[in-house]
């Protein structure tokens, strides 16, 4: 083991220092995902109150600040490589802190985008490629359950976050509720890093999932996996799969962020209070963080795009559920299923990155189906023109039906790569 890295050691399973990465990228999805996202299920209706903006107009803010973070991926797929995840995280949790920070504070609508493009661009080093490659680099068996954890703080987020965004404004007002939440993210995604996040575990004489070297070489010995294969942007552009993942994971992504950061308001416009809203949509958020474990944990068991079959019928089913349930009980099994199904979205999409091309081919590979994800962008305006054209979100929702049909037919007819084919 490397002088000066001894402290790192693998005397189990369960003490082995990758989980501990998991905790990291636990904390910088739940900050990254609380700051640019659920946190409008509280701050949209005051924002359009205090400065008199529609509900268009404040969307156009995170759909911006979502197009910017996802193309910074590609920037963020080489640094992370280059320098790790640890010193990513770190500067991204401050420049996210102090912009959200400004959010609140700025009186122009210009200034608003300006501050959530920086954010955006700042969540990228928390979350996404950052986040799940120091994951994946640790862990190949329990690729799954590893990711699924690590994920999980997107959805336990949407719990959380709301309902304190809320409280914070109503007892200290808009501006001071965004200092808090922003000061709290820089400080617990910073720390956490530095104290947790390592690059991979062979660099501390380890292998993944806390095997020895032995033992890792003997199961690697004898998989029929190709992690060594090299792929170029040039070889993904000719290889189908590449398509068709980027396309349905970008489709699927498109309701469920439209869904779920206006899903408060959702239930506010059914006549629910803002309290019993806000308690609706933040167990949705936790069904969420439930699903992104469970699915993933199914995905070290079975084939990832029959896994992805059954959480997108979870969804549908869930649209179809909000959109002609009436009853309180309907609704409760819209936030049953719909919470479980949203979950695993973000947690299988790496996973079956990681299955189909390899180990080291992570970040290469995940930077570019991360363009794909530019899509989702647009869930936050069909949802701002639904209800602001019609006075209901239910075309937005028939909308994404059909959105996520396509998507689960693109991911179904996906396949893995044959591992004798390189490319290079």
């Amino acid at each position: 083991m490397p002088g000066g890295k001894n402290k790192i050691s693998s005397k189990s399973h369960t003490s082995y220092w990758g989980w501990l990465v998991v905790a990291s990228a636990f904390i910088g999805n739940f900050f990254s995902a609380g700051l640019g996202f659920y946190s409008f299920n509280a701050f949209l209706q005051p924002l359009c109150q205090v400065h008199n903006w529609s509900r268009t107009a404040v969307n156009i803010a995170p759909s911006l600040g979502s197009l910017i973070g996802i193309f910074v991926q590609l920037l963020y797929g080489f640094l992370v490589v280059k320098y790790g995840p640890r010193i990513l995280t770190i500067i991204g949790a401050i420049f996210a802190g102090v912009s959200f920070t400004l959010m609140g504070r700025t009186e122009s609508l210009l200034g608003f985008y300006l501050f959530a493009v920086i954010l955006f661009f700042a969540n990228g080093a928390m979350n996404g490629i950052v986040a799940n490659t120091a994951v994946s680099n640790w862990f190949e068996r329990y690729r799954g359950r590893a990711l699924g954890i690590a994920t999980a703080g997107i959805s336990i987020s949407g719990a959380i976050i709301p309902p304190l965004a809320l409280l914070l404004y109503q007892k200290l007002g808009l501006e001071n509720a965004f200092l808090i939440l922003g000061l709290s993210a820089l400080i617990l995604v910073s720390g956490t890093a530095l104290a947790f996040l390592r690059n991979r575990p062979e660099q501390y004489g380890l292998a993944p999932d806390g095997l020895s070297s032995e033992e890792y070489k003997k199961i690697n010995s004898s998989s029929d996996s190709s992690p060594d294969s090299f792929w170029s942007l040039k070889a993904l552009l000719k290889f189908p799969t590449f398509w068709k993942l980027g396309l349905g994971y970008g489709l699927l992504m498109m309701g469920v962020v439209g869904v779920m950061v206006q899903l408060k308001p959702r239930f506010s416009d059914m006549g629910f209070s803002d309290q019993r809203a806000m308690a609706m949509m933040a167990i949705t958020a936790l069904m969420g963080g439930a699903g992104k474990y469970f699915w993933g944990r199914l995905c070290d068991r079975f084939e990832e795009k029959k896994v992805v079959l059954g959480l997108g019928l979870f969804q549908i089913a869930g649209f179809f559920l909000i959109i002609f349930g009436k009853s309180l009980w309907s609704l409760i099994l819209f936030i049953f299923l719909f919470g479980l199904g949203m979950g695993g979205t973000l947690s299988t999409f790496p996973i079956i990155v990681a299955s189909y091309f390899g180990r080291e081919n992570f970040a290469g590979v995940l930077k570019y189906l991360a363009i794909f994800m530019t899509l989702q962008s647009l869930g936050y305006i069909i949802m701002g023109r639904s209800f602001d054209l019609t006075g209901s979100y239910n075309s937005a929702y028939y909308t994404f039906i059909v959105l996520d049909l396509i998507a689960l037919v693109l991911i179904l007819s996906s396949r893995r790569p044959k591992t004798s084919v390189k490319f290079r």
